[in-house]
């Protein structure tokens, strides 16, 4: 071995911008894993569960889900901060519309070997961790219901989107 050999085991992508361009990336390359935004509003714009996760099961790959609670934006106890200082394109007066419970639950439900969450404290970690074990997968019911509770604030809780369609 030269040093460099072998380096790599396994070779992951990621992206949570624009789901085609992953779809492509997947399709070109061999990638092991994919991290990739997932939430109850994505199936209301640019899906990643609609286009790219399909693929990424197709070919096998590890399934890593982010944005779960996008920074809490997807949270009914979400306080937005003054319109003043958000960015203008993500401006809103609007609380998000699902319970973290509600927001781990949908993404857990989803075919994803893991689910990566952000805390803020000790105490949202262990009560992750407690729904994590008490887990059941939603129906399709119950999914859709979460989904349909979104639209209201689907711009915000995607705020990482691709939002230049009209430019």
């Amino acid at each position: 071995m030269n040093g460099i050999e072998g380096a790599v085991r396994f070779l992951g992508i990621t992206g949570h911008f624009e789901p085609l361009v992953l779809v492509n990336a997947v399709k070109r390359y061999k990638f092991d894993t994919i991290l990739m935004a997932l939430n109850a509003a994505d199936t209301h714009y640019l899906s990643f569960i609609k286009y790219l996760l399909p693929e990424a099961q197709n070919l096998d790959l590890g399934i890593i889900g982010m944005k779960v609670a996008t920074r809490g934006r997807v949270l009914s106890t979400w306080e937005p901060p003054p319109l003043e200082q958000q960015p203008e394109r993500l401006r809103t007066k609007l609380r998000g519309a699902l319970t973290m419970k509600e927001a781990l639950s949908y993404n857990m439900s989803l075919p994803v070997s893991t689910t990566i969450v952000g805390v803020d404290n000790i105490e949202q970690l262990e009560q992750n961790v407690k729904w994590a074990s008490e887990f059941s997968p939603l129906s399709e019911d119950q999914m859709r219901e979460l989904e349909y509770r979104m639209l209201p604030v689907v711009r915000q809780a995607l705020y990482f989107r691709r939002w230049d369609l009209g430019a």
